[in-house]
């Protein structure tokens, strides 16, 4: 297969400190392959301002025939020089080009220099007749060997060096006043900087500038229609193409009414000279609504729509297009045409499509790939260090490290012969900065509202990449990335926030399929989802409920039964699930179910639901659980907006693709026969043969119907270790010595809270659970105690109180209580009450 465009390009650019674009094929505009289609590039200007990561150029350079661009901006600039006669002239006045190329007509030339003075300027004569065009920050242009859409030829470079070759140090620098000096060559060829600037103010529409007039809309909108082929192609929609004088494509929009993949659905969008219908749902368009359309632009962007609109047919904008229409910058823009000639040559070069800056920083592996590191392959613990974007968040109590290790914490491999203690919250801080995507999402998640909590981005995040790899990933034993993950936090306590975010950046991306409902209703309705897709993560809030539902022994045998069909999907991710005929259907048969579950609950919802029996079947074993106590943070400024950074979302799809099977869903009536199997690093399989061995003496040390909660610890550490590496390198990913140490101690703070919770909470049958209620309220009183009719008064019916006798006789006779004649710490007359023994 041919390399595009861009894979022989886009890399070295990259290496020489260039940002590459993907450009359509056929087109000039950079543009996004999704769905086996291309389309235009929302954001493409981020990358003016930005740079772009390894990792999406490497996702780039898999697009099939992508042209290959460059962002202008962040110091290069490059000259168009289109008007033939101008040619000599403009070559005499520049500086020396090191580097040019050239297209169909004219030349482009590239230099570097101050992009915070020079603006970006289009040259023109009143007719209209483009001269030079001066391309800085939020202009690109094509590049060699990208082929030209009107001549079908590639460009190729007019100079002997290129941009391949010569650094952007290392190019030509030019005057910070090259505007103006550009424009004094070209007024000898009919540019006139008065004429070009002149604005008449509106006089009757006084509240809006000339631009919001609705004369001005219904005047584009027909020049539009008369002259489809200057714009309509340009859109790059879903299979487009001419039937005579219409023009034909895929609204991609909108999904399919009957659930056809984008490369499966008929062009029922049809452009007509007397106008624009979706015949999918016979909606009407107007032009203006379609590039809105086409380029996801929001009603607060019209105007960007417009402008693009505008160039394509030719209409000259300059700098008297009023992006808020309010009468205060009319006035202001009517006053701009009084002013001297140098002054409006200074504002020209306002960009008229504005991007928000990236405020998260660089990721970690780019971070690392500046200090001359290769992340994905580390042989030596890395060094503690803060994570930039995240210091400033005062949310985080814990300055924690960036690194998988986080802060020092006891090894669990040493641990084994120490009783159990609840774990705190500075520990839970400390293991929530992973490497890579994982902790990339996490850093949005936590930026982009006022109560931030890392734990809580944590699940979401751990549980999208894993559903995102998983039937196309395997562990070094096999294990798949499929997780069961539930946060355990106060009322109060931002745990919507986090799930939000998540299935916003799963639309944004496209990838939502792979959010699966938020409840099921019975266990038949639960394979049916996975049967329809089989790598789904399911967010769940009020988990707490659902688990009493399916844990309850009163429970229909629908319910029950969910238990049982997760308990499988957990471990038949690596084969076959072929569940169980019934009377009314026969069994489907699931080839690698990649369910994941994230829930979130309180512990006093929680813990009560899960019985005993969800030890001694395996069932809590499975789960990887965060507790989160203390006061919610709140107030904090957020240093990011609730939309996902295009980074971000590149990231998550380069996943996607490279499993192999571009942006199409899987199906469950096939299996994935080729896995891509992580490699050990250095030391890592001993380590992680170790751990094993440890976690099992300590469930060997505690009781018997608490250590099942040991046996599977780290497997699930491994499958968690597993998706961090496919987040740092989704080609090759590692688990690396880190890694696995990092997932270890997170899994060990995960048992250790399950033990304290279970100790005092779960029983295997009524009484027991009775029993340890009892139990659990006198511990809760602490140092002040609790009299007898204070118990009664909690029993409140629950049981009747001769049992409420029984139970603190057997307390007091296996020494877990005791009874004293003692005040309350703030005095009071004494009495008799009742306290745990410590």
């Amino acid at each position: 297969m041919t390399e595009s465009p861009f894979a022989q390009t886009g890399p070295g650019l990259f290496e020489n400190g260039y940002n590459p674009l993907p450009i359509m094929p056929n087109s000039k505009l950079p543009g996004q392959y999704a769905d086996d289609s291309w389309r235009a590039y929302k954001g493409w200007n981020d990358f003016c301002t930005t740079r772009p990561s390894q990792l999406q150029v490497n996702y780039w350079s898999k697009w099939p025939n992508a042209g290959v661009g460059v962002a202008c901006g962040l110091g290069l600039i490059c000259i168009d020089i289109d008007f033939e006669p101008a040619m000599d002239a403009m070559l005499a006045m520049l500086p020396p080009s090191n580097v040019q190329k050239k297209g169909r007509k004219g030349i482009s030339l590239f230099y570097r220099g101050n992009t915070d003075q020079i603006r970006s300027r289009n040259f023109r004569t009143p007719d209209r007749i483009g001269l030079v065009d001066l391309l800085a920050e939020g202009k690109q242009t094509v590049l060699p060997p990208s082929i030209h859409p009107e001549t079908g030829e590639p460009y190729y470079w007019w100079t002997d060096d290129t941009l391949l070759d010569v650094r952007l140090d290392q190019l030509t620098e030019l005057p910070d006043d090259i505007a103006e000096r550009i424009g004094e060559v070209l007024k000898a060829y009919g540019y006139d900087p008065v004429t070009e600037r002149r604005y008449e103010p509106p006089t009757d529409i006084p509240d809006v500038s000339q631009i919001h007039s609705t004369d001005f809309f219904r005047r584009l909108n027909e020049d539009a229609l008369s002259n489809l082929h200057a714009w309509v192609p340009k859109l790059a929609l879903p299979k487009g193409r001419w039937l005579g004088a219409k023009y034909r494509a895929v609204a991609p929009w909108r999904s399919s009414g009957s659930g056809r993949p984008m490369a499966k659905r008929h062009p029922n969008l049809s452009f007509d000279p007397s106008g624009i219908q979706d015949f999918g749902t016979m909606e009407t368009f107007t032009p203006i609504n379609v590039v809105m359309k086409a380029m996801e632009l929001g009603e607060p962007q019209r105007d960007a729509a417009v402008q693009w609109l505008g160039e394509q047919l030719g209409y000259n904008f300059g700098v008297e297009i009023d992006l808020r229409s309010r009468r205060k910058e009319a006035e202001q823009m009517a006053a701009a045409a009084a002013r001297d000639a140098a002054k409006d040559a200074e504002r020209e070069g306002q960009p008229i499509l504005l991007s928000t800056p990236d405020l998260a920083g660089p990721s970690w592996v780019e971070r690392q790939m500046s200090a001359g590191l290769t992340p994905w392959v580390k042989t030596a613990p890395p060094q503690p260090h803060q994570v930039a974007a995240l210091a400033k968040v005062k949310s985080t109590p814990a300055k924690a490290a960036a690194e998988p290790a986080g802060e020092p914490v006891a090894d669990p491999s040493n641990a084994a012969d120490h009783p159990e203690t609840a774990p705190t919250m500075a520990e839970l801080e400390a293991l929530c900065h992973p490497p890579g995507l994982v902790g990339d999402i996490m850093d949005w998640i936590t930026a982009s509202t006022s109560s931030p909590s890392r734990p809580l981005a944590l699940g979401p995040a751990l549980g999208f990449v894993g559903t995102l790899a998983g039937r196309h990933h395997a562990g070094p034993t096999n294990l798949r990335t499929n997780l069961y993950i539930v946060a355990l936090a106060p009322s109060g306590y931002g745990k919507d926030h986090p799930r939000k975010a998540l299935s916003r950046l799963a639309v944004e991306a496209g990838l939502d399929r792979y959010i699966g409902p938020e409840g099921f209703l019975s266990d038949s309705a639960l394979r049916k989802t996975i049967e329809h897709n089989p790598s789904q993560l399911s967010m769940m809030d009020e988990f707490g409920g659902f688990i009493a539902k399916i844990m309850d022994r009163r429970a229909g045998t629908h319910q029950s039964s969910i238990r049982q069909m997760l308990m499988q999907f957990f471990t038949s991710a690596d084969s076959l699930y072929k569940g169980t005929a019934s009377a009314a259907e026969s069994a489907t048969p699931i080839y690698n179910p990649n369910f994941s579950i994230y829930g979130t609950s309180t512990p006093h919802d929680f813990w009560p639901a899960m019985s005993g029996k969800g030890i001694s079947d395996g069932f809590l074993p499975r789960w990887l659980v965060l507790t989160i106590i203390g006061d919610p943070v709140d107030g904090v400024e957020p240093t990011m907006t609730l939309e996902p950074p295009t980074k971000l979302i590149e990231d998550c799809r380069a996943i996607i693709t490279h499993n192999g099977a571009g942006n199409l869903g899987d199906s469950s009536s096939r299996p994935i026969l080729r896995p891509r199997v992580a490699d050990w690093g250095a030391g890592a399989k001993e380590r992680w043969m170790e751990l094993r061995t440890a976690f099992k003496r300590r469930g060997e040390a505690c009781s018997p119907d608490l250590a099942a909660l040991w046996t599977r610890s780290m497997e699930v550490a491994l499958r968690v270790a597993h998706i961090v590496a496919i987040g740092i390198d989704p080609i090759r990913p590692v688990l690396t010595r880190d890694l696995v140490d990092w997932a270890a101690k997170l899994m060990d703070l995960s048992t250790r809270s399950c033990i304290v919770e279970v100790s005092d909470r779960l029983a295997l049958n009524d009484k027991q659970a009775e029993y340890l209620k009892v139990r659990r309220w006198i511990k809760e009183a602490g140092s002040a105690g609790v009299t007898s009719s204070v118990l009664k008064k909690m029993v409140n019916g629950e049981f009747d109180l001769r049992r409420l006798n029984d139970i603190t006789q057997q307390l007091l006779e296996s020494k877990q209580i005791e009874q004293r004649f003692a005040s309350t710490p703030t005095g009071g007359r004494p009495s008799h009450r009742w306290f745990a023994v410590q």
